[in-house]
């Protein structure tokens, strides 16, 4: 991960206390729940390989069949 996603998860965390000042960078936070920072990296890194493996399932599907693998990349364009 690069550091700004971590430091976007960061961001997107609720604090053990709501108005405690987050580090403006992103890095230091004494207010942050570690449970839910690394649930939200597992997601985040779940969602990431997810696309990385459909795309080399389209890649396959495509050298088996191309008029498939049109219609597979059509379906999952939003995902």
């Amino acid at each position: 991960m690069t550091e700004d996603e971590i430091k976007r998860i960061v961001m997107q965390c609720k604090s053990q206390h709501p108005d405690a000042p987050v580090d403006p960078n992103g890095i230091y936070c004494d207010n942050l729940d570690v449970i839910e920072f690394t649930a939200k990296v597992e997601e985040a890194m779940a969602l990431k390989y997810a696309r990385i493996e459909r795309g080399l399932c389209i890649e396959f599907v495509e050298s088996l069949n191309p008029e498939v693998a049109t219609k597979l990349r059509e379906k999952r364009a939003g995902m």
